[in-house]
């Protein structure tokens, strides 16, 4: 490859005659950082921002976890003392009750609670990670749902490892690392 020409810019001189503009000076007073009234938190809105997309799943995430409102769940997450009805009485119920909070239709965003009696949700055959209240649900989500099959298999997957490390039915020891060839 040819080096290129370097060319010398040469910069124009100052004309003697240049405007001068003076900007009026203007004072800047810093702004308080805590708001006059209190404004819900990010937290919050995340929080509640759930059930933008499947109505009532908030609730549903405080009835698993034995709360009653938010600030319970505010305080626990925040490392307070949790009210007496919270906790698990073993690692598969606490698993359990994680997966229940995964529980409505992918497409039409159903609650298993506001399914009829004849209808229940039933998930992906592939990836077992979304759940579907129904054939003509899982057709139209497919389209969507194809793109993101693969990785949800993987987190399945996961899952999964983490419950049988938690149960102990899985068990690393040192001794099995070592190469029997």
């Amino acid at each position: 490859m040819a080096p290129r020409s370097r060319r010398r810019r040469h910069k124009k001189p100052p004309s003697s005659v240049a405007p001068i503009i003076m900007a009026p000076t203007t004072i800047v007073t810093p702004v308080p950082l805590t708001p006059s009234k209190p404004d819900p938190s990010i937290d919050t809105l995340g929080f509640f921002s759930l059930d933008d997309n499947v109505p009532g799943l908030s609730q549903l995430i405080l009835q698993k976890l034995n709360m009653k409102s938010y600030e319970e769940y505010k305080l626990v997450v925040d490392g307070g003392t949790p009210v007496s009805g919270f906790g698990f009485r073993c690692p598969q119920e606490m698993f359990q009750r994680m997966e229940d909070t995964f529980r409505f239709c992918a497409h039409c965003r159903a609650l298993p609670n506001g399914l009829s009696d004849s209808r229940v949700l039933r998930h992906c055959k592939r990836c077992r990670n979304v759940y579907y209240c129904g054939p003509e649900c899982q057709r139209s989500d497919w389209p969507a749902h194809r793109r993101v099959c693969q990785e949800l298999r993987l987190v399945a997957v996961d899952r999964l490892m983490e419950w049988l490390l938690v149960t102990e039915h899985l068990n690393f020891t040192p001794g099995t690392w070592h190469n029997s060839a």
